[in-house]
């Protein structure tokens, strides 16, 4: 039972409620639709992540301009929801992780009225694997 409530307590919840993911490469912008065969790819690997993920306190915080800012020079992956969301009392319409080489987890990112304002959450993984990075790297270069 401990370990049932365990997991419902984890935000992996959320994920199968996203309806549009946004990749931001650099600058670069590639939304993809929920009904799109690159969308379901990334959530295929992203839930095999999940699945060898836990959830920890995360010291991180969001500033919106410096997030802002990050999104324009790096490899991001963002998850948008139809509605907003609420996860240890912390609000959001859309998640963004960055995504970089042989990640040992990945901090989460909260929009909530489109501000990456605030606490993030963080899911530590128990393996490293490149499978996402190398995804969603290959997506961009067609």
């Amino acid at each position: 039972m401990a370990i049932h409530k365990f997991m419902q307590d984890q935000i992996n919840y959320v994920f199968d409620d996203c309806k549009i993911i946004k990749l931001y490469k650099n600058g670069k912008i590639i939304e993809l639709e929920r009904d799109s065969k690159e969308f379901s790819q990334i959530m295929d690997i992203w839930q095999m992540t999940l699945k060898n993920s836990y959830e920890m306190p995360s010291l991180g915080v969001s500033l919106d301009s410096e997030t802002r800012q990050a999104i324009q020079h790096g490899l991001f992956i963002e998850f948008v929801f139809d509605k907003t969301n609420c996860h240890n009392d912390m609000p959001f319409d859309s998640i963004l992780v960055e995504i970089v080489e042989n990640q040992g987890g990945y901090q989460l990112q909260r929009n909530f009225e489109n501000q990456y304002q605030g606490r993030c959450y963080y899911l530590n993984i128990f393996e490293i694997n490149n499978d996402l990075y190398d995804f969603v790297n290959n997506i961009e270069k067609n």
